[in-house]
């Protein structure tokens, strides 16, 4: 288990999807807040760092999950003894490290860029929101990735579900004079957890930190399961 966490660990690293997506576009969206609109940009970071470490754990580790299985390497898991949750486990866990340094290297961006005041105890409270919400983000990507069998079936269905989860939160605007529906599905999106979560980490908001602490464990433990019943082998 140990080793497929650390194999993981550093093939993922090389991926280019996740230079582009968690890295490159965050740091161009923060550089042109503070060119464009500099006394908004530093109230943009918490959602920039929720749709950074979404893109990966979810929209990377998908197509990293497809490609996998389309070269045979889950047909490999039969001739282990090592039982599926523990292989799912590993190598999301692997991935969520990698998840929460992202974030910090796209943190330590925007307090530079932004001059921002950034508190140890902020980082603490940060770090288990971003792991919990990661984890939970992985093993929906497996699920997603088990119901197509193709790139452009994994980019249409992906996009059909992040799309709502984003617009459907606070990570930019305000939910507050939206219709009802849209406040009802923000109710129960994990994306927007994940963003009061953030943001109540910024603000040392014990409690808000907390009840989004608790749903997204929540959501662990649910996604969990969902990828472990609808996980597939080979596409055959």
């Amino acid at each position: 288990m140990g080793a497929i966490f650390v194999l993981n660990l550093k093939s993922s690293i090389k991926d280019m999807y996740l230079l582009f997506w968690s890295l490159i576009m965050p740091f161009a969206a923060i550089i042109a807040l503070r060119i464009f609109l500099p006394s908004y940009a530093g109230n943009y970071v918490e959602g920039i760092i929720a749709i950074s470490v979404f893109f990966y754990s979810f929209m990377t580790t998908a197509f990293i999950a497809l490609s996998q299985r389309k070269r045979g390497v889950y047909n490999l898991l039969h001739a282990t003894p090592m039982p599926l949750w523990k292989y799912i486990v590993s190598i999301s866990s692997a991935w969520a490290i990698i998840a929460i340094i992202l974030s910090y290297i796209v943190l330590l961006f925007a307090i530079v860029i932004n001059q921002l005041n950034f508190s140890f105890n902020s980082l603490l409270y940060l770090t288990p929101i971003i792991l919990i919400a990661s984890l939970s983000f992985v093993f929906l990507s497996f699920f997603i990735s088990s119901l197509v069998k193709n790139e452009g079936h994994l980019s249409m269905t992906a996009n059909v579900l992040m799309i709502p989860m984003l617009l459907c939160s606070n990570a930019f605007f305000t939910m507050e004079k939206a219709p009802n529906l849209i406040q009802y599905i923000s109710v129960i999106n994990p994306f927007e957890w994940f963003v009061n979560g953030i943001k109540a980490s910024f603000l040392n908001n014990v409690s808000t930190w907390g009840e989004s602490l608790l749903l997204l464990l929540g959501c662990l433990a649910v996604t969990l399961i969902i990828s472990l019943k609808t996980f597939k082998y080979s596409d055959q």
